[in-house]
């Protein structure tokens, strides 16, 4: 039969996941079917197929028919109850009957294996359990049952077929699949379509090299209870793909990252990487299908949304072909991309993919923001969790380097311009907004960069409208033509209330509420929205979104700038968008855009951001840092931050530090974004306390501009500074102040001090600060990767805080130091705290420590000294020493 009788004679139809949707509905299917788990269940036995256990000693007629598996993973039972035979006699003669020239193995646990391709039959000392494989699914006359001992039965074959000597394989697909041709046709698709990117979506004509994308990957594992997260670097997003101790076959895993973080692009880099076979790991998979969510309507079947988004209408296999061809196997990848844009519909085939009720053997990947990651996290249970975080400092040299190849000396100069400013601040992790900047620079070198978000988005909407101008030929000689004008000022009205509305794609009849059709065109051509197809078959209309979720809050941002310098309505537009706290950290963009566009004029932002803080966060300082100061984990504050989801914070008072320090995050970042900072003593030097735990380069960024534009009194009144765990020395340009105020407490916790230039770095900066801090009672230096060519930077400077009572050097590499750490106790007489635990020290360099202890520190509470030296005999050796000190 030639491809075209063979599509007519088998049309297109729902066999697998289609008739599982008529029995959700209430329909009959066309043949009655009791699941393994059902019928074992009256006789109070249960049979699982993949861990081949049988977890009941009692009898039962069951024949486990394992050609397909139920919505519970179980073989399906379609064959008739046979009688057993339980003489052990009957079991011999059935092995071997099956053993004519087969191999033998002995298993684990004492079983022996008889293996040919056909029959894998596990024999054990009481029960027995069958797996028959074969790589085909075969059905037909000569059916057999065979008894495989007392209490145990498998059927071998069920239904018809021409061909009595196969069995069936419960993780096989089925042979008459044309494998091959649906391989080619989606590595046509994948090398032709995915091969190149474009990135604009206003010049079709840029174009990018797959390969030439890259971000930064993060593994995030944590325990069943949802605590101790780890974290840790994957080469790219195919390793999350491998095997791990705690995970040897991932199977169902879930990609969070921020809008415009490279998700979508990871995914085709994944499907183009394996149509040209360059990833090992990825061989393992036939068939990947990558599918967008945006794109899949609330009526389509999943080989529906397969056939619409990646396969040709002339393959040689229809829907219902390749439903039964995924139906439990294990070797197809399927990816869900953009989770976040999807809207749940139960009973769709996408959502009981998601929850397990279908195709469980095939391996499942699904991207999404992390705003709908605690959604997605209860829906699909991931035995993996990865982290897209974007470019690194390292990614983002190396890519405009690449940008500009031909062109070294334009490449230094912007590496060299962004380093000092742009870089460190965090904002070029999106690969979007790192693109736009090396275009801008190739077509203008005099731009200024600075740590500010906002300038830098303000030239890149006047850098697509000036080429936009440029392509069309419109002169733009008198500023921006008035068409868009009009036109940005309707992205803006919707964007701010789609944001309140928690919208980010549109209809056209959304967009029509505040655009005109012409304004709407303008918009398109110009990049700022992205227009896509309507998923829907019966009421097709295109879509539209802002190219990522940060535009969307820089046009909104203008927006409520805009509206806010009406002084007539101003307060009661504040008093009506901005009423609690929480209300600011869910618009916290759009409102340090709109501090940004007011400038000097955002005084009436802050001042009401003021009021907010002595009415809801002020007390926060109080009853969230009780004894020792919060340090908030990276991973659980960045989370929670771009999430909004609190209910990971099981301790109340770091859920009070949480809010108190999201607040006065934001509130930096609008006194930074608007350099007004006429308000800015209503909020910080108020307690006296400036604290933040693992907070970006942005947030360091404008504490030191605050610190440097505020009145001397203001930075006297500073009595304890606690900038707590960096990823890298985002704490250097604050150092510099330090001598500025009145610290009684410096909090320098894994501020990542250690490892730099002993002249220039860090240390070299703190130290030449500590001689001012006279009043300094509290140090804490601990976890900073210090060596012992740092402490003797600080060593000289150290013994000058006479009245220091806390020294905490923990966790630090000071391997050698014994002799320089036990200077110290002579000059700082008033120590009651000493702590060298886990630092690397010998034995020699407890010693010597102790020793200054005993000599000069009278009012000593704890010496901490433990974790350096092993042994009881050491240890005895230390006490002897120490005498009667507590530790």
């Amino acid at each position: 039969m030639d491809q075209e009788a063979s599509k007519a004679a088998k049309p297109r139809s729902r066999s697998l996941i289609g008739e599982q949707r008529r029995e959700d509905e209430g329909q009959s299917p066309p043949q009655q079917t009791m699941s393994c788990s059902e019928e074992t269940r009256e006789h109070g036995r249960n049979f699982d197929v993949r861990s081949n256990v049988l977890d009941s000693d009692e009898p039962t007629n069951t024949a486990p028919n394992l050609d397909n598996e139920d919505e519970e993973g179980v073989g399906t039972c379609q064959g008739t109850d046979v009688d057993l035979h339980h003489d052990q006699e009957s079991y011999d003669m059935a092995l071997l009957a099956l053993d004519q020239g087969r191999d033998t193995q002995v298993l684990d646990g004492g079983r022996e294996c008889y293996n040919d391709g056909d029959v894998v039959a596990f024999s054990e000392t009481e029960n027995a359990v069958t797996q028959i494989t074969n790589p085909s699914q075969v059905s037909g006359q000569g059916n057999k049952v065979i008894n495989i001992g007392p209490n145990s039965t498998v059927n071998i074959f069920h239904g018809t077929s021409d061909d009595a000597s196969t069995v069936p394989n419960i993780d096989s697909p089925p042979e008459d699949f044309p494998l091959a041709q649906c391989q080619d046709s989606l590595k046509s698709y994948f090398k032709t379509r995915l091969s190149y990117l474009h990135p604009l979506a206003w010049n079709e004509t840029f174009t990018m090299k797959i390969e030439d994308i890259f971000t930064t990957v993060d593994l995030v594992s944590r325990t069943q209870q949802g605590g101790n997260i780890e974290r840790r670097a994957l080469p790219s997003t195919v390793d999350a793909l491998t095997a791990r101790p705690d995970c040897p076959q991932p199977r169902r895993i879930l990609i969070e990252g921020n809008a415009g973080i490279g998700k979508t692009t990871e995914v085709s880099k994944l499907a183009f990487d394996w149509a040209e076979g360059r990833s090992p790991v990825l061989e393992k998979y036939d068939l990947v299908f990558p599918i967008a969510l945006r794109k899949v309507g609330e009526s389509q079947s999943l080989t529906e949304c397969i056939f619409d988004q990646l396969l040709p209408e002339d393959v040689p296999f229809q829907e219902s072909d390749l439903e039964t061809y995924l139906k439990g196997n294990g070797r197809v990848l399927i990816i869900l991309d953009g989770f976040d844009e999807w809207v749940i519909h139960e009973g769709h085939d996408v959502t009981k993919l998601l929850t397990g009720k279908v195709l469980r053997e095939c391996c499942l990947l699904v991207t999404t923001r992390p705003s709908h990651t605690p959604q997605l996290q209860s829906l699909m249970c991931p035995d993996t969790q990865v982290e897209i975080t974007g470019f690194s400092q390292d990614n983002i040299r190396t890519y405009v380097h690449r940008f500009f190849t031909g062109d070294e000396a334009k490449a230094a100069a912007l590496v060299s311009k962004m380093d000092s400013s742009l870089i460190p601040t965090g904002i070029l992790a999106t690969p979007i907004l790192l693109l736009l900047t090396c275009m801008m620079w190739e077509e203008k070198q005099d731009l200024l960069f600075g740590g500010r978000i906002f300038p830098l988005y303000d030239e890149l909407v006047s850098f697509t409208i000036r080429r936009h101008c440029v392509r069309n030929n419109i002169g733009s000689n008198q500023g921006i033509p008035d068409n868009i004008r009009d036109a940005l000022l309707c992205a803006g009205a919707l964007a701010f209330n789609g944001l309140l509305e928690n919208r980010l794609v549109y209809s056209k009849e959304d967009v029509a509420k505040y655009c005109r059709e012409d304004s709407l065109q303008e918009l398109v051509l110009l990049g700022i929205f992205h227009r896509q197809e309507s998923p829907s078959r019966l009421n097709p209309s295109d879509q539209f979104s802002f190219s990522h979720k940060t535009m969307q809050e820089y046009f909104a941002g203008l927006y409520f700038a805009k509206r806010l310098q009406d002084e007539t309505t101003e307060k009661s537009i504040l008093n009506t968008y901005l009423t609690t706290a929480q209300s600011v950290r869910d618009l916290e963009n759009v409102i340090m855009f709109a501090c940004a566009k007011l400038g000097l004029e955002a005084d009436v932002i802050l001042a009401h951001l003021v009021k907010l803080h002595q009415e809801e966060v002020e007390h926060l300082s109080d009853t969230s840092s009780g004894g020792y100061p919060h340090y908030m984990e990276y991973f659980l504050y960045s989370k929670c931050r771009i999430a909004g989801n609190e209910g990971e914070f099981f301790s109340p008072s770091k859920l009070a530090f949480f809010h108190l320090q999201t607040y006065m995050e934001i509130a930096l970042l609008c006194f930074y974004e608007s350099g007004c900072l006429s308000q800015v003593e209503n909020i910080f030097p108020t307690k006296g306390v400036i604290h933040f735990s693992n907070v970006g380069p942005h947030v360091y960024n404008a504490l030191e501009h605050v610190l440097k534009n505020i009145p001397p009194r203001s930075l006297r009144s500073i009595k304890s500074l606690r900038l707590m765990g960096t990823t890298e020395c985002f704490v250097s340009p604050v150092i510099d102040y330090l001598g500025m105020m009145n610290l009684s407490e410096l909090d320098l916790y894994r501020a990542c001090l250690g490892g730099h230039d002993p002249n220039t770095g860090p240390c070299a900066r703190l130290a030449q600060q500590l001689p001012y801090l006279t009043s300094l009672r509290k140090l804490v230096l601990c976890l900073n990767n210090l060596s012992c060519s740092d402490l003797l930077v600080l060593l000289p400077y150290l013994k000058m805080l006479v009245d220091l009572e806390w020294l905490n050097l923990f966790g630090n590499k000071l391997a050698g130091c014994g002799k320089e750490i036990s200077e110290l106790p002579c000059s700082l007489r008033n120590l009651k705290v000493l702590n060298v635990y886990e630092c690397k020290l010998s034995l020699e360099d407890v010693l010597q420590i102790a020793t200054a202890v005993v000599q000069y520190c009278s009012k000593m509470e704890v010496f901490e000294w433990r974790a350096n030296v092993t042994g009881q005999e050491d240890e005895r050796k230390v006490w002897e020493v120490l005498g009667g000190l507590k530790s």
